[in-house]
């Protein structure tokens, strides 16, 4: 397999981590909510457990990219360095 094809490979095994990642909680949520909500006769579980569904789709999310972008954030920072240093003349 090419690099470029493992690349495109690689970014759609993302994509589809991230929607998975996304709907799951979502879904189990508000499934459990409207459960809850017709066991106990109330209207408010749904909503505050989609809620709670929503806030780990994107603790997911931030977990996933993180990993994804690390590579690229370290290099940036680095780039960032030198250019400080130069500015400041700290470099020969």
């Amino acid at each position: 397999m090419s690099r470029s094809t493992r690349k495109i490979v690689r970014a759609g095994t993302m994509v589809s981590q991230i929607g998975i990642s996304v709907l799951v909680p979502i879904f189990l949520c508000v499934y459990a909510g409207v459960w809850i909500d017709g066991k106990l006769g109330t209207g408010y579980w749904t909503i505050i457990l989609m809620v709670l569904g929503i806030m780990a789709a994107f603790r997911n999310i931030y977990r996933l990219t993180k990993g994804f972008y690390a590579k690229d954030k370290k290099k940036e920072d680095a780039e960032l360095k030198y250019l400080e240093d130069l500015k400041k003349g700290n470099l020969p």
